[in-house]
């Protein structure tokens, strides 16, 4: 008897771990998380664009005046928002946009047209089309131009509007009063633009300004299911009233994937991460996104002179 007893406590024990007496099961292997399926469209994207693109204040181990590229950009928050298998995105931001709108147009649209992407992401490239020195009627010029590099691309180009700045208490050392359009312009420069897509199957207009004069005015607003309250304009703008957050930035991306998929009913719904506060961690994240292919980044010229440093939400 006091065998047995002795002996039970390892009965036991077996027994609790047997399926067949009654015990625990093993732990079940935990299921593999896997990535959605590869869509063609997002295979290679290419980025062109001015300071927000280029992620000015994003990094602030960054001194963009010195030539150093921010190691936070649009490039990333894309990279980070495609699920699938895809190629790391070609970065054509600049932040010296300003200095030479029509040359760095040419440029970044030629270096993006050579890298033979699935879709191009143009959400402030023609900001300093528009914006920048010279009079009206030279700003309408250079907007024509710009339109006219981007139809060389026959892929998805998503494209954003004009913001308008007036009055918006912008830092004037990075936009000057005097490169600034008339109300009468900015208005014409977006017809403009909303007039020459309406027969190009391929482009998407991004509503920036809408949403730029939501968030100057801090007017609540939504995008892509997330809602910005009033008082949320410290948390997408940045103190100079111009370059947008890293929070900002997401929700530009976010609003530029809700304005593709409105054209293009194909898209799968899982294929692109617009949760703006979920996109805002993940593009913290080192090689966040991209699964394959590598792409040199190119050494930013310094700027000529930091009292004409460039562009904001769209530039």
């Amino acid at each position: 008897m006091q065998a047995f007893l002795l002996a039970l406590p390892l009965l036991l024990l077996a027994g609790a771990r047997d399926p067949a007496c009654g015990g625990d099961l093993p732990a079940a292997p935990k299921p593999e998380v896997k990535a959605s399926a590869p869509v063609p469209v997002l295979q290679h994207l290419a980025i062109v664009g001015a300071s927000v693109s280029a992620g000015i204040g994003l990094d602030p181990t960054a001194n963009p005046f010195a030539g150093e590229k921010s190691k936070l950009q649009l490039a990333q928050i894309v990279d980070a928002s495609i699920t699938g298998p895809h190629e790391v995105p070609h970065n054509g931001a600049d932040f010296n946009f300003f200095s030479s709108p029509e040359a760095i147009a040419k440029r970044s649209a030629a270096d993006a047209k050579a890298a033979k992407p699935t879709a191009l992401v143009a959400i402030d490239f023609l900001f300093w089309m528009g914006y920048g020195p010279g009079g009206d009627e030279k700003r309408e010029e250079r907007v024509a131009t710009g339109l006219k590099l981007l139809e060389a691309f026959t892929c998805p180009v998503l494209v954003g509007d004009l913001p308008d700045f007036r009055g918006a208490g912008t830092n004037p050392m990075y936009l000057p009063k005097e490169s600034i359009p008339s109300a009468e312009a900015l208005a014409r420069i977006n017809k403009r633009i909303y007039e020459w897509s309406k027969d190009r199957k391929n482009v998407v207009i991004v509503p920036m300004a809408e949403m730029l004069r939501k968030l100057i005015a801090d007017e609540p607003f939504t995008v892509a299911g997330t809602t910005f309250e009033k008082g949320s304009k410290p948390r997408l703008l940045q103190a100079d009233n111009l370059h947008t957050t890293l929070e900002g930035t997401c929700a530009l991306w976010a609003l530029a994937v809700e304005a593709w998929r409105k054209t293009d009913a194909t898209m799968p719904a899982d294929a692109l991460l617009v949760d703006i506060p979920a996109l805002v961690e993940k593009a913290q994240q080192p090689a966040a996104g991209a699964t394959s292919g590598k792409v040199k980044a190119k050494k930013a010229k310094p700027a000529a002179k930091k009292e004409k440093a460039g562009a904001g939400a769209g530039g």
